[in-house]
This record gives structure tokens, sequence and C-alpha cells, in this order.
């Protein structure tokens, strides 16, 4: 029978409870907290800002002298009826009319043929047979009018025209046979009599040919319709219109110039074609002579989880964080992001360990910390502040992990995760300017001109697939009407 030595004995209980006491040294915990609901926050959608977009407009006078010599032709103005001041006058556009402006009136002069039929009635008594005599000349005149500009609520423009006339080239008279009888001081208290039906005559033709509201209607209708930006990014630009507003119309330079201000709220989306209804509904215009051309954009760059839990992965997969000294250090294997509320939730697989003299302990599985969204100017992107442990995970740590809990890798998460939207600000800053140089025309007359300048930070939101941030694009649009 084999016997052991006491010494052998000793060697084997020595081995023995060596063993035994290395692997008291050693201990291995399992992280499996429960993972934070997944969801988007429940405040309200966001709403862009209120951007009051006041455009410079010129109308450039030979596009209304253009406008009005084409509209206007044939015969302006007849009266055939010699019974009551026994004058007939027909009035007949000859030639080009011109158009002047200073200030807020506008001076027209048009050239006008008059046939003018006349009646002398001549009784010599009472009881004796009364003389009529009828006779008609034709002559030239050209009538100057000053017309002062106005515009109602209702989008119409409102003239008030005073005018004169002077004789052109050819004046009335009457032959006799031989004789050549001027008429002019005859015809002309009749024809300063008809300088009032001319005047209001020109303000109706004026008034029916100037169609402003159905230009801003079409514009107003037009400017509601998305617009496609880019097809890879699927950027939509949006406008919705809240009122109109003009200044007084005022002549410089050869033009008719004022401000057309729409108050609308304006974005820039990269999640697809908004959902829209034009509403038609032109709402009344006001007069508004302190308008500037700024206007506010709101550009939005929408991150989708699944592409932040790319960048986090990046960012910190595979990256082992050493703490305490070197004493402590944690290895993180994979990472994602998910909503949770107005926070981010960040959901970190990893794999350490801790010394505490001859004792190790390890930890394996996920860790879930929370943290609030912002937009950092100065690099941007979106990154976290007061990053924390999830309350099931923290007490977790505490129990089976707390020198994790205890030490500052929360903080170097927090420093690390970084999620670039630079790029994407930057392409859709580039499309919406792209459309201002190579497509900005609202109405086939009207062409818009614009820049945009600063980037002014909004706000971030979270929604159901990614991580919006919104911001502000400033600068400004010019307009000009290049025909009516």
């Amino acid at each position: 029978m084999f016997r052991l030595t006491p010494l052998q004995l000793v060697f084997i209980f020595f081995v023995i409870g060596s063993v035994l006491t290395f692997q008291a040294c050693s201990s291995t915990s399992l992280l499996a907290p429960p993972a934070p609901a997944a969801m988007a926050s429940t405040a309200p959608a966001y709403q862009p800002r209120l951007s009051s977009i006041s455009i410079p407009v010129s109308i450039p006078l030979t596009t209304i002298e253009d406008k009005l010599n084409q509209e206007l032709q044939g015969t302006l103005y007849k009266d055939d009826n010699l019974e009551g001041d026994n004058v007939a006058v027909t009035v007949v556009k000859k030639g080009r009319m011109t158009i002047r402006a200073e200030k807020d009136k506008i001076y027209f002069s048009v050239p006008l043929q008059v046939y003018a039929k006349g009646r002398w009635q001549w009784e010599a008594c009472k009881v004796c047979p009364s003389i009529n005599k009828t006779e008609d000349t034709s002559f030239d005149m050209v009538v100057n009018t000053e017309s002062r500009f106005g515009l109602s609520e209702d989008y119409k423009i409102n003239t008030i025209t005073t005018g004169d006339f002077e004789w052109g080239n050819t004046k009335p008279y009457i032959q006799l046979g031989p004789l050549k009888i001027g008429l002019a001081r005859f015809v002309e208290p009749a024809m300063k009599q008809q300088m009032n039906l001319i005047a209001r005559q020109l303000d109706k033709e004026i008034q029916n040919r100037l169609n402003i509201r159905q230009y801003v209607a079409d514009t107003w209708a037009l400017m509601q319709q998305p617009v496609k930006l880019d097809e890879k990014l699927n950027a939509w630009l949006s406008v919705v219109p809240q009122e109109v507003r003009i200044a007084p119309l005022y002549a410089h330079n050869g033009s008719l110039q004022t401000r057309l201000g729409i108050t609308s709220y304006i974005q820039v989306t990269t999640d697809g074609k908004p959902q829209t209804q034009v509403n038609r509904n032109l709402p009344k215009l006001i007069i508004d002579n302190r308008m500037s051309d700024d206007i506010q954009i709101g550009l939005t760059a929408t991150v989708p989880y699944s592409h932040a839990s790319t960048l986090m992965q990046a960012q910190v997969a595979d990256q082992t964080y050493t703490f305490d000294d070197g004493k402590s250090q944690v290895t993180v294997k994979d990472a994602a992001i998910t909503p949770h509320g107005e926070q981010l939730v960040l959901m970190l697989d990893v794999d350490g360990k801790t010394k505490a003299g001859l004792f190790t302990k390890k930890l394996v599985g996920k860790v879930y910390l929370r943290g609030t969204p912002y937009y950092d100017a100065a690099t941007a992107s979106i990154k976290l502040r007061d990053v924390d442990y999830d309350l099931d995970t923290q007490d977790m740590l505490l129990n089976t992990a707390s020198w994790l809990a205890k030490n500052k890798f929360k903080e170097m998460i927090q420093g690390a995760v970084n999620i670039p939207v630079q790029s994407q600000l930057a392409d859709i800053r580039n499309l919406l300017q792209h459309t201002l140089n190579q497509s900005g025309r609202v109405h086939e007359a009207v062409l818009l001109r614009g820049a945009v300048n600063d980037l002014v930070l909004d706000n971030i939101y979270l929604t159901p697939t990614g991580i919006k941030a919104v911001v502000n694009a400033r600068g400004n649009l010019t307009a000009t009407v290049q025909k009516l």
C-alpha cells in the first residue's frame, strides 16, 4: 500500500492551498442591467423661426412703358354727342407714350391725335331763325400727366392723375375757301374740360393693366411648393408664407423701387419631402416702410441613430481606457446610441479589470450612460454634456464593480463622443446658395438673387429616427421684375 510521507503531505496541502488562494484573488462580475427603453422626446415638434423676408424690388420704367404702349392702342376716348356742350371729341393715341419718374410721382407724355367737331348756333333775334354751323377738324396734341402712386390693402394700384396738354405739329383750323382760320382759342377751353376725363381714363387703364394682386397671388402660391435641392441628401426647401408687406413706391435711377416683405417660415430638411397644403387665401396687404433685407432660413441636419452609433463605434470601440495610475482599465468592445426622452443613451459593451493587492476584479457586460446632446459651434458637431450612468447600471455597479462607478470613465466617454454635422450643414447651405444662383425664379417675371451668410444654432431635437440639429442661416435676397 502506497503511503505518503509527512513531507509529501505538507507539499500537497501547500499546492492545493496555493491554487485555492490564487482562485480566491481573482473574481469576475457579469453586468446585465436592463436597457433603457428607446423613445424620442414628447416635446413639441420643431417650429422654425418666423422670418421677415424683405425683397428689394426694382421695376424698370421702360418695363412699364413697354407694357402700357403694348396695351394702350387705338382710340382712348370717344364722345360723338354734340348735345350739351356742342363739342364731339375722339382721341386716338398717336406714337409712343414716354414715362419718367421722380420720387413718388410718375410723369406720362402721351402723343394724341384729336378729331373734334364743333357746332355753332346763332340767333339774330328771338323770332329769327337760328343758324347752325358744324365744322370738324383734326389736330395733334401731347398730353402731359402727373400721377401719384399708392397701393390699397386689396393689392390695387391707386393713381391720382392730373394733367395738361400742349399743341403738336398740327393745330386745329378750318378752311373756308382761301381762308385758313385757326380754332385753337375755341378748342382749348373744351379740351381743358376734357382733361379730367382723359386723366380718369388713364388712371383706369393703369389700374387695369398693372395687376399687382395677380403677381403676388401667383408668388404666394408658388412659394408654398417644396423645392427639391438634392437627390442624394433628399434635401427640400419649404416656405410657409404668413403675411405680405410692401413699402411705398419711389423712383430712383430709372426704376420704380419698393420692398416686398413676405413673412414666412423657411426651412431646409433632409428627411424627405415636407407634407404641405397650399393656402391660396392672400392676406391683406400691409404698407410698411421699415423693412430690412435680412432673411433667416432654418437648416436642419438629421443624423440617424444608426449612423450616430457607427460614428461612436469608430471613436470608442476597441479603445482601452486606463485610470487609477494604471491599476484599472476598461476596454470598449461595442457601442450604440438610442434616444430616451430629451437625452441620448450610450450602450457600451465592456471588458474591464482592476487590481487591489493580490486581488484582481474583472468586469464583463454592458453599461448604459445618459447624456444631454448639444451643438458645439466651434466644431460644428453634436456633443454630450452631463453624462452619467443610467440608474439601473449605477445600482449594479455599486453592488458588483464600485471601482468603475467611482472613476473617471464616464468623463472619458463624454469627451470622446463627437458627432460631426459640419459637412452636412455645409452641403445644405451650398445647395441653398446654388438654388438662389441658378433657379431662384418664383414667377416667370420675377427673378431672385441672394446670399446665405452666417449659420447660427437654434436647437437640438431628438426624433424617433435620428438627432436633428437646427441651425438658422442668415442672408439676404433681391428681386428684379423683368416683365409685367
